[in-house]
């Protein structure tokens, strides 16, 4: 009998094959539920102490990039978007955190989140709450990136600071 641990890594396995799975190959409720899957790890793993605005805030860069050129078209893609051939974009993805034991309480609320979010990606993506960001780190890190890159900082909301793409 497998353990607990071991159900919850063969379903993140599992989420993360179909999300490498062409669109097409996947029914309209396979996807669904993926998409679903992936943006609560996003939120749950990257913003879940941050409360329901820090939450939506992240969803939303994550609707952007999924809508934005040079960036993978699907949530799924975008959350793991590097995982783990070359660095993960988001460090859940590759440091083990969503192999653990989730509280489940937490969970089941950024899961209703999500599902909130998806039934209506636009209205996230037009209050465009982060201004326009693509990027984001806590405010505790110094990312690397952030001085390599041409990006400008936009907002912070909770502890996340958030940036977009400078334009020209």
């Amino acid at each position: 009998m497998r353990s607990t641990i071991g159900k919850a890594a063969l379903l993140v396995q599992f989420a993360f094959l179909l999300a490498l799975a062409p669109a097409c190959a996947a029914s309209p409720e396979a996807q669904a539920y993926a998409d679903q899957k992936c943006l609560t790890e996003g939120l749950y793993f990257e913003a879940g102490t941050e409360g329901e605005a820090g939450q939506i805030a992240v969803a939303e860069v994550i609707l952007r990039r999924s809508i934005t050129r040079g960036f993978p078209t699907t949530i799924c893609k975008v959350v793991y978007n590097g995982a783990p051939a070359y660095g993960c974009q988001f460090s859940f993805a590759c440091d083990g955190a969503r192999v653990r034991p989730r509280g489940k309480a937490l969970w089941k609320s950024t899961w209703a989140l999500a599902g909130r979010i998806l039934k209506d990606r636009q209205a996230i993506l037009d209050a465009n709450t982060t201004q326009d960001a693509v990027f984001f780190h806590a405010d505790y890190v110094d990312p690397n990136w952030e001085a390599t890159m041409d990006v400008e900082r936009t907002v912070q909301i909770g502890h996340h600071i958030f940036y977009r793409l400078k334009t020209e």
